[in-house]
């Protein structure tokens, strides 16, 4: 039973008793469903001390601009104080937009929606644990949103995967394990990604030092996996040890390599998202390829690597480039990080649907992969013919969970694997073996497999 199904047994009429956390899974899915990139729980820090801290941003994007959106989420006690304190955050961060979503209600409502209007801000009480209740409020910033229900379950069970995730990485660095390397490490790379980089102004800067932190942490799985079987972390290691790679990947114990490779891509992501930013930037400009290589691209392009560069001017060549945020975003944390051959054609018409890119596109977004981040052999892995499946390499496994009940959900009449038809023999062990790992976070039965050093 999803999470989701879950809520409407508990609540069949009402979303009040949504609190939290999971209200703001909730809310995070309506955007994610309507075709927006999202990002959650971004937090600004000085010395120290916590300054903001931001529910979603919610971007959309099309062929000449992305626009973002501020979105605060309240399931206790609100007021105009709120809408002030949202008004304050988009002055601030020069937002023009922000939304404030309750499921608390005040029988007032109007007042405070007029309030909340001549501030900026979309003023949103949802009431009813309904897709068209839902649809029905949102329309006016949604307008052409669509709630399908496997899509908006499984949405909200991965990011219930990625807080199990981050919780575990906070339980290890501060509590369980808090002298070692890698959970540090993991931890601040995380922190840079996710909320460090964001109150940069310029996409330049943002665009650079996130690079910079991606070169400040290479092969941080290889060096996780180093410590974990008792060597240095600070080790110059090129790749994992072959028993902790078999353990992680073949075996599927949640161990730290799920957390850092989840991380690993997370930072990729983050660096084709902002790139995309920026070449949308330049196109906005109007700036032909040969000024803006005299003059803003030599501001940014001064720090980056050729290969990077080459890169983002390629990327710019592909129609469909400003999509490929959206396009990640739901390969790897809905889709899983993998395409099963078998059933590659509707693969990649839903996928079209989800992101709006044309099939016959997205081949392209694949590639963008290896464009900005240049493997010799390649980011995906065929594991034919045991297993008909395509997969990205070093992928979180309780994600590729995550894909392995989407797949259920969407082919399959009684949800069961076995409805399924694979030409690989071991497809099915392969899907069920991470589905398993998968349930076992959600459910959370399982803890971090982490206390051994693998010989």
């Amino acid at each position: 039973m999803t999470f989701l199904q879950r809520l409407i047994i508990k609540m069949p009429q009402s979303l009040n008793s949504l609190k939290g956390e999971e209200f703001e899974d909730f809310v995070s899915a309506v955007f994610q469903c309507s075709g927006y990139y999202v990002e959650r729980n971004i937090i600004e820090r000085e010395e120290n001390k916590e300054v903001l801290e931001l529910d979603i941003v919610a971007t959309r994007y099309d062929m000449l601009q992305s626009k973002s959106l501020i979105v605060e989420v309240k399931s206790g006690t609100w007021g105009f104080p709120d809408l002030f304190k949202i008004k304050g955050w988009l002055d601030y961060l020069k937002y023009k937009n922000g939304i404030f979503v309750t499921n608390v209600y005040k029988k007032d409502y109007e007042l405070y929606k007029k309030k909340a209007k001549k501030l900026g801000i979309e003023l949103i009480q949802l009431k009813e644990l309904s897709y068209p209740a839902v649809s029905e409020s949102l329309k006016k910033i949604i307008p052409d949103s669509k709630f399908v229900e496997s899509d908006f379950a499984t949405w909200i069970d991965s990011y219930r995967i990625e807080r199990k995730i981050l919780k575990d990485l906070k339980n290890y660095k501060n509590n369980i394990a808090p002298n070692e390397k890698s959970f540090q490490k993991l931890d601040e790379y995380y922190f840079l990604l996710n909320c460090g980089i964001f109150f940069e102004e310029s996409i330049v800067d943002r665009v650079r030092k996130l690079y910079e932190t991606f070169q400040k942490f290479p092969r941080i799985s290889a060096r996780c996996g180093n410590e974990l079987i008792g060597r240095s972390f600070d080790k110059e290691v090129k790749k994992l040890n072959d028993n902790i790679y078999e353990a992680t990947y073949y075996d599927c114990k949640y161990n730290r390599i799920q957390i850092s490779t989840y991380i690993e891509h997370r930072a990729r992501l983050a660096l084709l998202k902002n790139a995309v930013d920026y070449l949308l930037e330049r196109k906005r400009k109007d700036i032909a390829i040969e000024v803006f290589a005299e003059d803003f691209e030599e501001e940014l392009f001064h720090y980056l690597p050729s290969s990077f560069k080459r890169g983002i001017n390629q990327l710019e060549r592909h129609s469909y480039f400003y999509k490929y945020p959206l396009f990640w975003q739901w390969f790897m944390w809905i889709f899983g990080g993998f395409i099963l051959e078998d059933y590659k054609e509707r693969e990649y018409e839903i996928l079209s649907q989800k992101t709006g890119i044309p099939v016959d596109e997205i081949p392209k977004a694949f590639e963008s992969y290896q464009i900005l981040f240049p493997q010799d052999d390649g980011w995906f892995i065929n594991l034919a013919p045991q297993s008909s499946i395509r997969v990205l390499k070093m992928f979180p496994r309780p994600f590729s969970g995550i894909g392995a009940n989407y797949r259920k959900l969407i082919y399959t009449k009684n949800k069961k694997f076995e409805e399924l038809n694979f030409s690989g023999s071991h497809t099915y062990d392969d899907l069920k073996k991470w589905y398993k790992l998968k349930e076992k976070l959600l459910t959370l039965e399982i803890e971090l497999e982490d206390d051994y050093p693998i010989q």
